[in-house]
C-alpha cells in the first residue's frame, strides 16, 4: 500500500515559499536565493528535545511538515511560514509515501 499525501491531507495543503540560498565563492561573490513554491502541509510536533552544542544548545522539534518528493527539498533551505522564516534541518524520505517529512528551526537574525 502506498500513501498519497492528496488523500489524507488534502483540505490541509497551502503553499509555502521557499528560498534556496546562492552558491557563494570566490567566482560568484554576488549570488542571490532563488524563490520558488511547493505545495505542503505544516504542523507542530508534540515531541521536544534538547541538543548540547558549542554554542550553548538548541531546542529542536518545534515545527514539521509534509511536501511531495518531487519538489526535491534539500538541508539549509529556508520556508517562510505565516511571516516567519524556518530552515530545514532534517529531511526524512518515505519509502511507501510519494511525500517526505522535514523537520524546520527558527531563524533568528537571519541565521
Amino acid at each position: 500500500m502506498e500513501f498519497k499525501l492528496y488523500q489524507f491531507a488534502k483540505k490541509e495543503l497551502k503553499k509555502y515559499k521557499i528560498f534556496t540560498p546562492g552558491e557563494y565563492d570566490i567566482d560568484n561573490p554576488g549570488a542571490t536565493e532563488t524563490e520558488r513554491e511547493i505545495l505542503a502541509v505544516v504542523y507542530k510536533r508534540k515531541e521536544r528535545s534538547y541538543q548540547n552544542r558549542d554554542d550553548g544548545g538548541r531546542v529542536v522539534g518545534g515545527l514539521t511538515g509534509k511536501a511531495l518528493k518531487k519538489y526535491n527539498l534539500k538541508l539549509n533551505e529556508v520556508i517562510e511560514v505565516e511571516g516567519l522564516r524556518y530552515k530545514i534541518v532534517d529531511v526524512t524520505p518515505r519509502i511507501y509515501a510519494d511525500f517526505v517529512e522535514f523537520g524546520m528551526e527558527l531563524m533568528r537574525n537571519g541565521e
